[in-house]
Parts: C-alpha cells; sequence; structure tokens
C-alpha cells in the first residue's frame, strides 16, 4: 500500500530571489539543447544547472550539481522547510485548442515500493541509459530535484477541502515557466488525512517513469552498501499527485513522424491498409476529422508526402487477426499499438525498434510531412486516461511516447533532499 507523507522541502528564497521564471523548469527530459542554454544564461540558479548541469574546470557534470546546490543553499538562495509539510500545486495553462485550462495537485514523499508490491503501477518501458544518468546525478547531488508524476482517484472529492487551502491565501511561490505556464505553490500542514486517503489506493505513474526507476535503484544501491536503514531518506522518492478526476488533466497525443524505408511504395501501402481500415482520402482538414472520431472506434490519419491525406478507421475485426494474441486485451484496445504494430510493423515492414520522432503539435507535424522532413506523419487520438490504467493494471507496457501529459509538474518548486 502507498505510504505518503510531508517532508521538509528545499526551496527557493523568494526573499533573495523576486523572480523564479527561469529558475522553476519543465523536466529535464523535455529541456531542447536551445532552451537549456537560454535559461542557463538568464539565470544563475536556474535548475537546469541542477538538472542538466555542464562540466566545468575538470568536475564531472554530477560534481557540478552537486557543488551548485551546495552553494545555492550556503547563499540562502535555498532554504528548507523546518517541519514536514505538503506542497500544494496549481498550475494554469492554454491547451492545444486554446482553452484556458487550471490542474491542481499536491507534492509529497512516498515510501519506494518492494519489488512484490504492484501499488504503484507504470505504463511506459523505461531504458538503461537515462536511469544511469540520472542514477549518477542522484547519488551525487543526494536529492531527487523532480518528482514522479502519480494519478490516484477521488470520485467523491474527498481532497477538495485539503486542496480548497489554495483559495483562501496568495501562494507562496509563483513562476511563469517557458512552457508558457503559471505555477502556484502553497506550503501546507502535513495532514494525516491525506496519508489516509491515499493507502488504500493504487498510484498509477503519468509521467516519470525513469525518474521512479532511478530512485528504487538508488534505494538499492544504499542498501546494497549497508547504508541507513528503513527510515532513511533514501527510502522515499518526490512525487505529485493528480486526480484522475481533475478537470485540468490533459493528454495530448504525441504524433508520429515516419522516415520510409527505401522499398517504400505509397499506392502499394494505401491499398494494403484497406485490408484492415476504412481508408478514405481527405482532401483538407485531416487533423479535425481525427479530432471529430472522439474516441470512437481506432480511427486515425496519415498524411504521405507527394501522396495525399487519409483517415483510417479500423474496421470491425478481431484485433488479434491484425496484432497478435502474444499481449493483453487492454494493449491491443490501444491506438498506437494498431500503429505500430498493425501498421509501422506489419505493414510497412519497420522493425520494433525503430527510432521515430514525435510531434505533440499538429500543425508542426503536418508542416513536417508536407515539407518532406519526413515522409508520413500519423495524426493519433489522445489515449484515454482509463486506458492507461488498464494498461498498467495488465502489466503491460505501451509503445513509446504513447502519451504527452500537458503541462508537466514543475521541477524546482519544491525538491526533497536526503540530507
Amino acid at each position: 500500500m502507498p505510504e505518503i507523507k510531508g517532508f521538509h522541502g528545499l526551496h527557493f528564497n523568494t526573499d533573495k530571489l523576486s523572480n523564479l521564471d527561469h529558475a522553476i523548469t519543465p523536466p529535464y527530459d523535455v529541456i531542447s539543447p536551445d532552451e537549456r542554454q537560454r535559461l542557463a544564461d538568464q539565470d544563475p540558479h536556474s535548475m537546469v544547472h541542477l538538472i542538466l548541469p555542464e562540466e566545468k574546470d575538470g568536475k564531472s557534470r554530477y560534481e557540478v550539481a552537486r557543488d551548485n546546490l551546495k552553494a545555492w543553499r550556503e547563499e540562502d538562495a535555498l532554504v528548507q522547510d523546518d517541519k514536514p509539510s505538503y506542497y500544494l500545486l496549481r498550475q494554469h495553462f492554454t491547451d492545444l485548442d486554446g482553452n484556458a485550462r487550471v490542474r491542481s495537485g499536491f507534492f509529497a514523499v512516498t515510501r519506494l515500493p518492494e519489488a512484490d508490491d504492484n501499488k504503484i503501477l507504470g505504463h511506459e518501458r523505461t531504458f538503461d541509459k537515462p536511469v544511469e544518468d540520472r542514477l549518477l546525478l542522484t547519488a551525487a547531488a543526494k536529492a531527487n530535484f523532480g518528482a514522479v508524476f502519480v494519478l490516484y482517484s477521488d470520485r467523491e472529492q474527498a481532497l477538495k477541502d485539503f486542496l480548497g487551502q489554495m483559495d483562501r491565501r496568495p501562494a507562496d511561490i509563483t513562476a511563469n515557466t517557458i512552457d508558457g505556464v503559471t505555477q502556484e505553490l502553497w506550503r501546507v500542514d502535513e495532514d494525516p488525512a491525506v496519508a489516509a486517503f491515499i493507502e488504500p489506493q493504487t498510484l498509477y505513474i503519468a509521467d516519470g517513469h525513469h525518474r521512479f526507476k532511478t530512485a528504487c535503484a538508488h534505494r538499492d544501491q544504499m542498501r546494497a552498501e549497508g547504508q541507513g536503514d528503513e527510515n532513511s531518506l533514501w527510502n522515499y522518492c518526490l512525487m505529485g499527485f493528480v486526480a484522475f478526476e481533475d478537470d485540468g488533466l490533459s493528454i495530448y497525443p504525441p504524433h508520429r513522424l515516419v522516415d520510409a524505408p527505401d522499398e517504400f511504395n505509397a499506392d502499394e501501402f494505401v491499398q494494403s491498409l484497406q485490408t484492415w481500415f476504412d481508408v478514405t482520402p481527405v482532401a483538407d482538414g485531416l487533423p479535425e476529422r481525427v479530432a471529430q472520431a472522439n474516441g470512437q472506434r481506432c480511427s486515425m490519419g496519415v498524411a504521405i508526402h507527394g501522396k495525399g491525406d487519409y483517415l483510417l478507421a479500423l474496421k470491425d475485426i478481431d484485433r488479434t487477426a491484425l496484432l497478435g494474441d502474444d499481449r493483453a486485451a487492454a494493449w491491443r484496445d490501444l491506438d498506437v499499438a494498431v500503429l505500430h504494430r498493425g501498421i509501422l510493423e506489419r505493414i510497412i515492414g519497420l522493425s520494433e525498434s525503430a527510432v521515430h520522432r514525435y510531434e505533440k503539435n499538429v500543425d508542426q507535424a503536418m508542416a513536417c510531412v508536407r515539407s518532406g522532413d519526413c515522409d508520413l506523419a500519423f495524426i493519433l487520438q489522445a489515449t484515454r486516461a482509463e486506458q492507461i490504467r488498464a494498461c498498467a493494471d495488465a502489466g503491460e507496457p505501451m509503445p513509446q511516447k504513447s502519451t504527452y501529459f500537458f503541462p508537466k509538474l514543475p521541477t524546482g518548486g519544491v525538491f526533497y533532499a536526503f540530507d
């Protein structure tokens, strides 16, 4: 069962730093090299100096992050709260359709599960290289800089009053981050009723699978070295909690930009699709046609450079005929599974390990195929929250980049130090 609790949050000192717009950032893995440089240049206390450090004066990146953290604490740019607390988060953002949205949640620390504990479930496959990188950073800095984003259920709004504390006074920390999101944070007293509410639940990782795996690996490493005990701070990791039912929960579809193999023939491809899909040529407005499907059967669009645009609607078939029966029904229910195994692998002949580009902005995706920057753009509907939960419950990792939660949780609003 998930054990959550308050913690002595480490955060920027607003008495010293009046503007945190470039100090607080999105997570490390969605910051481009150009954005990283811009943030680093604009603020010497930007979180990129901790989460994306660069080698300096013969020191490794991880040593630089460690030294930066130490220096910021010594100069009181960072301060630590003197009692265990929860930290409420409200994010104001504009969605892809231009609508103003608000998402609410909170930060707490959660005891890391043992190998046989299935109360914290993920839906993405993780890779060794990013875990190794983050593990070295965690070991050097002795801190969680970024939170694991988890979803919980609150159909009856049991935590409404707890979260409602954000309506009763101004935020303690406010920042307008580089991703266009206004971040507001409040420190509140630890509330045992919140932990009791979460305890019987299953938590579902929305974002931060590598951060979660890194935290577990660091815990295991410390144990193997004979460090500490079951109460040591590294037995817990920083998590951000958002309810499945929150009105601001937004999942964007990461559209696929695909380079076709040399032998690819567009006419033969469209003909092959017709075995499994109702294929409708679309003269204009393919993204709008896909959006109109609105979750009705498996529908997606494909734009083919030099050929045209088509709306694809999977026929009423047994999906095992196209996708095989080696994966659970929850996985076969995914549009991205139909795309990857059914179209990219089976029809086009690409390997399962083929690398594709992902684009959440549909206009950018269409522009890429129009310009010939890619051969095919697949325009997807968003994966639904209940599909994420079903795949996690079934222990079925989704294809890579099946979801894009927006906004991301901010990095640097509050973080969790082990010492």
